[in-house]
């Protein structure tokens, strides 16, 4: 048997029986009030992690048992850069499935998903045709599909296998990615998210965005003019002599595009930005005639209406 006789928990000189948790504990006395408080506060942290939990695990699983074919989209349901996306597969008729993320919950944030977008934003693509290749920004996402599209088919119906035509529709695409979208995004932001009121933000991006569309509206009218005379032959002097207007040509409201005699990417990526822009009190129509034609020649495509509604 040992001689050693037991610590005395009440010497002050005894440093090895209590830890300074375990003394600190013990100087702590809560009202019945404070401890409710601290177990509703435990429970609130008990909820927030299981909801992170399930939140999280939706993300995992699914890259955890990714398809084997297809497309994956992710997406956000108020965020026009992934319906851009979804109007290009769907009119390239692609298979795709969309996983709308739910940024409350920091879906975004995923460990998973940064993998893939280390931006932690919306839209991203997973090809599950191309060893689950993954692609991150609309444009790029975009000019990946038609890519590929023409390489496997020798043609792509919204690209082009001509060089020239390929830079002019490029270029159209970048012009909306970098202004076009922005500043409809910012015009947008100051208007209704913004912590307090700040009408010069608001004036400078909503006038930014009129200056962007007025750059549209002239090459839709230049095309415009450029198709009523080369159809319109037996009226053309007329046209040009200004003794009749454009607007009276059967061909007025006949559809034109950015480059070309079809719809190309170039179109089709203003779209969903085009269907939000009255939010910010922009009325098309109105204002910007031959922009408010070419959306709405757009906007009736079935593979358009298609992916708006989600499909």
């Amino acid at each position: 048997m040992s001689n050693t006789t037991p610590p005395n928990p009440n010497n002050p000189n005894n440093t090895h029986t209590i830890s300074n948790l375990s003394a600190g504990l013990k100087s702590v006395s809560l009202t019945d009030q404070q401890q409710n408080e601290v177990n509703l506060n435990l429970l609130q942290q008990q909820l927030h992690n299981e909801a992170t939990t399930s939140q999280q695990s939706r993300i995992t699983h699914f890259f955890q048992n990714q398809p084997t074919e297809g497309y994956t989209l992710f997406s956000h349901r108020s965020a026009p850069n992934g319906f851009k996306v979804a109007i290009i597969l769907s009119e390239l008729n692609l298979p795709f499935n969309t996983i709308f993320l739910d940024f409350n919950n920091g879906e975004q944030r995923a460990p998973e998903f940064v993998t893939i977008n280390p931006n932690a934003r919306v839209p991203a693509l997973i090809d599950h045709f191309n060893e689950n290749t993954s692609i991150w920004e609309s444009g790029a996402i975009i000019l990946y599909l038609v890519s590929k599209f023409l390489k496997e088919n020798g043609e792509c119906p919204l690209w082009s296998d001509n060089l020239i035509e390929q830079s002019q529709i490029s270029s159209w695409l970048f012009f909306q990615t970098s202004g076009h979208a922005p500043m409809i995004g910012q015009a947008l932001h100051f208007r209704y998210f913004h912590s307090c009121p700040v009408p010069s933000a608001v004036e400078r991006y909503t006038d930014e965005v009129r200056r962007v569309y007025g750059v549209i509206e002239m090459a839709l009218a230049e095309r415009r003019e450029a198709l009523i005379m080369d159809l319109d032959v037996e009226n053309a002097a007329a046209y040009s002599a200004g003794t009749t207007p454009l607007s009276q040509s059967r061909y007025f409201d006949y559809p034109v595009w950015l480059v070309g005699d079809r719809a190309t990417v170039a179109d089709l990526s203003f779209v969903p930005w085009n269907n939000v822009v009255d939010r910010i009190g922009i009325n098309l129509k109105v204002e910007f005639p031959e922009v408010y034609k070419w959306t709405k020649y757009m906007m009736r495509r079935p593979a358009v209406i298609r992916a708006l509604r989600g499909d």
